[in-house]
């Protein structure tokens, strides 16, 4: 049987973007051509992070709710998800998470956002936090095992207003908000079990046609031919 290890990340992105691709990367090994992604966004999220670990993040903000970010930048690495009608492959779900907010009444897997504050979060990002959330309640050898976590959230940083002091000292300015995601690890698994395992297992999938990878082999004149 072989395992494939799946990043959390991926659910957020490729596989909604692209059944196609998601297939290529797991199935065939085929990545996509990396893109830039500007630094400014990690340094933002490294700052966070290292500047209050271990502090209670509503004494920061009255946005935020009570609790202390912990585990930092922790693997996970969940037991393998299988389907017993495709036994050939099982799934893992394998990546690092941003932090864990510690509360006197449980635990939320969190992420750090820099962006606007919109009502597709929810929707973009609730896949890859539960993934987050099943790795950690079903740990498998090394990776980060609690099993207290029954919240998700993002901590979304919207920048304002950018001001340069006398010093030539520049800081950029904005708040801070507090969007819960739902929680439901017991649906993240059913969904790998019955959704994603299946795609994997099964023939290639179509490319779909706003699919820009796709639409770039095709003008090299690559076609796609369905396996029968």
């Amino acid at each position: 049987m072989q395992t494939i290890y799946i990043s959390p990340s991926d659910f957020a992105f490729l596989y909604t973007e692209s059944k196609w691709g998601f297939y290529q990367k797991y199935r065939q090994g085929i990545k996509r051509p990396p893109f830039s992604m500007p630094k400014i966004f990690n340094v933002i999220d490294s700052l966070i992070k290292k500047n209050y670990e271990n502090v209670d993040i509503s004494t920061i903000d009255k946005n935020l709710p009570a609790g202390k970010i912990t585990h930092s930048d922790s693997w996970i690495k969940c037991k393998p998800i299988q389907n017993p009608d495709y036994p050939d492959i099982e799934v893992s779900i394998n990546g690092k998470i941003d932090s864990i907010l510690t509360r006197e009444d449980g635990a939320a897997v969190i992420d750090f956002k820099t962006c606007d504050v919109e009502p597709t979060l929810n929707k973009k990002y609730a896949l890859q936090l539960n993934a987050y959330a099943y790795g950690i309640l079903n740990p498998f050898k090394d990776g980060l095992a609690l099993d207290n976590i029954n919240q998700l959230g993002l901590i979304v940083f919207s920048p304002s207003l950018f001001s340069v002091n006398y010093n030539s000292t520049a800081a950029l300015k904005g708040s801070f908000k507090w969007i819960e995601l739902d929680f439901d690890p017991i649906g993240f698994e059913n969904f790998i079990r019955e959704e994603v395992i299946p795609l994997l297992a099964g023939p290639e999938p179509k490319p779909e046609e706003n699919e820009p990878y796709w639409n770039y082999l095709k003008q090299l004149g690559v076609e796609f031919v369905e396996e029968g």
